[in-house]
């Protein structure tokens, strides 16, 4: 991996290409689907990577278009050993994490007043909610330069959302559950494709399906190893919708008696600005966002069969080349592990003996 970090400029938003960052005794670099992805480099101290990579540098590599952030740096220091230093950080995404929303509304006497997205496809929903809150938000003093958001995706659930006052980030995981949905940050590039020289773009997108194209055969000696799990462990099929005044069931169909697994799942935002029991149409309308976010709730929720698989070096298909997070490829397996996988993460090592990858995959939809 060819890393190397951008300058901070006029505005640290800009991205401009800095320098290389050598040094480093190993790397590891993992890119996700929708949890943020993160890196860790490890060097002597010598190497003076701690004052080259000061804390909120953002950095990126040679081969991939995804931007992190530094967020921490430690150091080991131990007796007549050169210390090491560890630098770790995260996607740029979780730049999102600074953001609350519905900070961009104007309120009145500090009354709260509720972040309502319209009915729209899950997609479109996270792309204007994020804008909105950086791109063309009320305070000018939140707004962030050089960043936007974009999808091309112009289908799935479609229904109001009430948000509550929590991160626009975790906001923004939530409503890409709903229809397994994923966001990757795309740097500003001269290249085309997803991205443009001008900004960077978040984008929410759920891949491409190369299930017909791309098949890892353990027979055909792609996969070195893998590594299965079949597990219910906290898998929910029922919700249970909580606020102040106005509790609300969510069931999935044909789960009852012992196969029921119910959840909790905090609503208090919802009606919580009220001082009686709401009745008639405002608690319908109430019943019916409780609803959703329960909905919400369990499409959140995933069973992985094949956690990890470790791609052989022969194999004829390569990371970013003939695959990308967010994929949908065929594993043949073992075990009876032949199915469509989403591709969920990818994890690069290089340190001064190797650099290997593997894919984390799960299935690619969520469970009715």
């Amino acid at each position: 991996m060819d890393l190397f970090k951008y300058h901070p400029g006029p505005d640290p938003t800009q991205l401009e290409q800095g320098d290389a960052i050598n040094g480093a005794a190993s790397v590891m670099w993992v890119e996700r689907y929708r949890e943020p992805g993160e890196f860790e480099i490890t060097a002597p101290l010598s190497s003076g990577l701690l004052q080259f990579l000061p804390l909120g540098t953002m950095i990126s590599h040679t081969n991939t278009l995804e931007v992190m952030i530094v967020e921490n740096h430690n150091i080991k220091d131990e007796e007549d050993v050169d210390p090491f230093v560890s630098i770790t950080g995260r996607s740029l995404e979780l730049i999102l994490e600074d953001r609350v929303v519905g900070s961009n509304l104007v309120q009145t006497n500090n009354v709260l007043v509720p972040y309502v997205i319209a009915a729209q496809p899950s997609a479109a929903q996270v792309s204007i909610m994020i804008n909105e809150h950086i791109d063309h938000p009320t305070d000018p003093d939140d707004k962030l330069e050089n960043f936007d958001a974009w999808t091309g995706i112009t289908t799935g659930t479609s229904e109001p959302r009430t948000i509550g006052r929590i991160s626009l980030h975790k906001a923004v995981v939530e409503i890409l559950a709903v229809d397994n949905l994923g966001i990757k940050s795309v740097r500003r590039n001269p290249f085309g494709g997803d991205g443009n020289d001008v900004h960077t773009h978040f984008i929410i997108h759920n891949g491409v399906d190369r299930s017909a194209s791309v098949i890892f055969s353990r027979k055909a000696g792609d996969l070195e190893g893998s590594e299965y799990l079949w597990s219910n462990r906290k898998y929910f099929n029922s919700a249970m919708v909580v606020g102040r005044y106005v509790n609300v069931k969510v069931h999935t169909p044909g789960y009852s008696g012992y196969s029921r697994s119910m959840m909790v799942v905090q609503a208090d935002d919802i009606d919580g600005h009220l001082d009686v029991v709401p009745v008639g149409a405002v608690l319908t309308d109430i019943v019916a966002k409780m609803q959703t976010r329960g909905r919400a709730a369990m499409a959140a929720q995933s069973r992985i069969n094949l956690v990890r698989a470790d791609i052989s070096e022969i194999s004829k298909y390569h990371y970013r080349r003939d695959y990308n997070i967010g994929d949908i490829v065929t594993v043949d397996g073992n075990f009876g592990e032949i199915a469509p996988m989403r591709v969920v993460e990818y994890v690069e090592i290089q340190d001064e003996n190797e650099e290997k990858g593997h894919p984390t995959l799960e299935t690619p939809n969520p469970i009715a």
